[in-house]
Formats: C-alpha cells, structure tokens, sequence
C-alpha cells in the first residue's frame, strides 16, 4: 500500500499525466480537421480509452495507414490527477488535533458540505429566476454565496489542520473543480427551443439525438406518435415499432447530407446511380456527405435511407430518404417537409428529426413558453447584432405559474432546473431560437474559485505573517 501511495505522490507522475494530456489535446485539436468537435469530444476526450487515428499527425495529402492507436482518454487522465491529488492530500497533510477541537472542525466541515449544497441546488433562490439587473452583479453574487461556503470550510480546515489550512483548502478547492468538471460532462444536457411569434411550445429538441418520428394524423382530433431512436438506425437493421403496422429496413444512415437539390439539375451519371425513392427522394437530390469538420460539425445534417414493409403482406410500401434538412428546426423554419404515407386507411407523418422531449417542472407538470414579442436590434449601418430579446410567457397551470419574462443577451431565465439563454433568432425576425441547459454542477466553478482564492489568501497570509514575526 505504501508503495502505491508513494508512486501516485510521486512528482513523475504529475508530469507524465500532463504530457499525456497535452499530447491528447493536440491529437484532438488535430482530428477536427476530418471531424466535428463533438465527435472529437467523445472519441477523445469523453472516454477512457481514446483511439487516435495515426494520419491526423500528417498532411492529408500523404498516403498514410489507416490505422488507430489506443491512448489513455481525456476521462482515464482526468481521474488519475484526481487520484493523485487525493493521495497526496491524505499522505501530507494529517489531522493535527483530536479531542474537543476535532469534533468541532468536523461539525464545520459537516456544515460546510451543507452549505455547498444548498448553494448547488439554490435554496433560498426564487423558482422562477429571471433579472433584468446587470449581468455583472449576478455573477458578483454567486461569488459571494461561493465565498460562504470557502469560509466555513476554512473555519474547519482552521481547526483540523491549524498552520496548514490554507494549503489544504487550497487542494479541495482543486479537487472539487475537478469532480465538477467529471459532473457537467456526464450529465449537462443542451438543447433547443425554436418559437415564432404567437407559438406556444412545450418541448425542447436535443440536438446531438436523433430519432425517427411516425405520427398517425388518421383521427383528427388525437395524434398517435411513434419514436424510433437514433441509435437503432444502423445499416441493414431490420426495426419493428410497436404500434406501426409495418417494418423498416435501415439501407443506409449518413453522418451529413448535402443541402438537397432538385433532381432534375443533376448530372445524369449521378441520377443514373441514384435510388428510386418516394416521397422527397423522387424530385429532390440528396446523398451522403463527409462529416463537416471542427465547430461547424454541429450542423452536420443526418439522414437515413429507409424502406417501408407491410408486416402482414411483406409488400415493399417503398424507399424513402429522410434527412434532418427536412425538418424545421433544423433549418430555422425554412422549410417544413415532413414525409406523408398511407398504409391502408392509416396516414402517418413522418420526420428524421432531433430527439423531442416535452419539458416538466419538478413537481411532473408539464409546461410551456409562448413568445409574445422577438425584438432585434442591430448597430446602425451594419448587420452586427447589437441586442435581441423575447418577451415570452411561462406557462404551468398545475403548478399555478403564469408570468410575463423577458430573456435576452446574458440574461437568461432559470426555471425548472434548465437555464434559457437568447441563442438565436428565426429568418425575418419572426422568431427566437433559446438554447437551454440542464446542469446541476453549474454552480461548481463559482464555488471552487471561491474556495481556492480563500485557500491562496489564506496561505499567503499566514507565510507572510511567519515571515514578519521572524524579520522583527
């Protein structure tokens, strides 16, 4: 045990664990040349084990083996420092008292923890947090409530560890940036909420999902939807939905489509090889494109080639190209192309489109925003945005919650455990585009900066005291 405890203090391994992290951010920096930044996330970064692809460190001119390397991941890294913090913390610095002033420090530190909670998860914070006051004091605000915490835990750090508190404080603070970043990459969800002035909307899209949407129009005054998620549309899956009355055949599924073209404009070498689709596909051009590199892989545009059979004949009910061009939130309401299909005496609108989650308080009550009002305003002469706001109302009926806000630039709503953030705006200004996000670690940044700045001053002056008494 000794042994492992002096290997992870050892300053070696802090170094090799920093060049192994260097190298992997260069390794990754470099594949965005070929891929979009979240797929360069997860293959490099969010795992434990990164496979790097040997030609990303040449031009890609050059003939180079297609092969994989296998390299520690940004998440294996990640936790060996963790490690390695921790067991140098618990080697070096002992708890330096015991008795009454032990029990004390441990009531502290106890109070601290809860403290640092009720901060995390906005105890005292109002349900509905919109302000129309500066941005600046805000977050000068949530440096204070961070600061509450770094006190009580210094008082226990005081206690426990007398002349080293500070440093030891300093460490935790570290230690929990660390912890918090684990957090916010496993579970913070992003995603989307496209309004037009008028509209209300009660779902949110995530834009890295997917997911094949299948709704029985048939009775008009009930919609019956069919999911089939993302993840099951590989090449040459045969899906069998509950609830549909036909298979599908997955023929293809594409990273990136091109933006689609009318058919007739093609060459006719291309249109030759083209597949004979219905719907869309039989006067629209659409076929698979590389993956869009570095940060514009985020609008990377899916698609998947599919064909319909009827589960009780077998009958081929036809070949169709699905493609999140087609979808209207894709493309800023744009267009809106869902694919009709009638089989017997159902019809049934269909979409490749992100994953749709309709939103809940807490409390399981849906919700819903309406945009009364999208105001945009630009520097005069120019087409540089100088501020765009929506003027929305949110909605929850059964938990009684009916209120006029306004969100704009660095002023976003916090309802629900998601935050609203004024993200874009739909073409002609008829619209607002709000990025939301869950992440209940949000507050972790502001607390170990306060943790560590309270930590540093204490240390320092605590040595610069040492320092004087020994000079007089």
């Amino acid at each position: 045990m000794k042994k492992i405890i002096d290997f992870f203090r050892s300053l070696k391994l802090t170094v090799v664990l920093l060049c192994l992290s260097m190298v992997l951010v260069f390794a990754g920096t470099l594949a965005q040349v070929d891929k979009g930044i979240w797929t360069v996330m997860d293959q490099y970064f969010r795992c434990l084990i990164a496979w790097i692809d040997l030609h990303v460190f040449f031009p890609r001119s050059m003939d180079i083996p297609d092969v994989r390397i296998p390299f520690p991941g940004g998440f294996l890294i990640g936790w060996l420092l963790v490690i390695n913090l921790i067991t140098v913390h618990w080697a070096s610095f002992k708890v330096q008292v015991s008795g009454g002033r032990k029990v004390a420090g441990i009531v502290f530190l106890l109070l601290g923890v809860l403290v640092t909670a009720g901060v995390m998860f906005g105890w005292g914070t109002a349900s509905v947090a919109a302000t129309e006051s500066d941005a600046f004091w805000r977050v000068f605000l949530r440096l204070g409530r961070g600061t509450l915490a770094a006190v009580v835990f210094y008082i226990a750090c005081l206690l426990l560890y007398r002349k080293r508190a500070g440093m030891v404080l300093l460490h935790g603070g570290i230690l929990f940036l660390l912890i918090g970043e684990f957090a916010t990459a496993l579970f913070a969800v992003e995603a989307t909420m496209t309004i037009k002035e008028g509209e209300t909307v009660s779902y949110i899209d995530h834009s890295r999902q997917l997911e094949l949407s299948f709704t029985d129009t048939s009775n008009p005054d009930f919609d019956t939807v069919t999911v089939v998620p993302g993840d099951a549309l590989k090449d040459g899956a045969l899906i069998k939905p509950d609830g549909l009355p036909f298979d599908i055949k997955v023929n293809r599924y594409m990273v990136n489509s091109n933006n689609p073209q009318p058919l007739q404009g093609i060459s006719e070498s291309l249109r030759s090889r083209y597949p004979q689709y219905e719907g869309h596909g039989a006067r629209l051009y659409v076929t698979e494109q590389p993956e869009a590199s570095g940060a514009s892989g985020t609008r990377n545009a899916p698609a998947v080639d599919v064909e319909l059979f009827n589960r009780a004949t077998g009958d081929s009910l036809g070949r169709y190209i699905l493609s999140l061009w087609f979808y209207p939130n894709f493309v800023n309401r744009s267009w809106d192309m869902p694919t009709n299909i009638t089989v017997g005496d159902k019809d049934y609108t269909v979409y490749f489109r992100f994953r749709r989650e309709y939103v809940t308080s807490p409390s399981g009550n849906p919700y819903s925003i309406k945009l009364l009002d999208f105001v945009h305003e630009k520097y005069e002469g120019t087409q540089m945005p100088k501020d765009f706001a929506s003027q929305i109302l949110l909605i929850n009926e059964g938990d009684q919650v009916e209120r006029e806000l306004r969100i704009w630039m660095n002023n976003p709503l916090r309802y629900a455990r998601r935050t609203f953030y004024q993200s874009g705006y739909l073409p002609d200004d008829s619209g607002t585009v709000l990025q939301v996000v869950r992440n209940d670690s949000w507050m972790i940044p502001y607390l170990s900066c306060m943790i560590v700045f309270v930590g540093m001053a204490a240390q320092f002056v605590q040595s610069l005291s040492r320092h004087l008494r020994r000079e007089g």
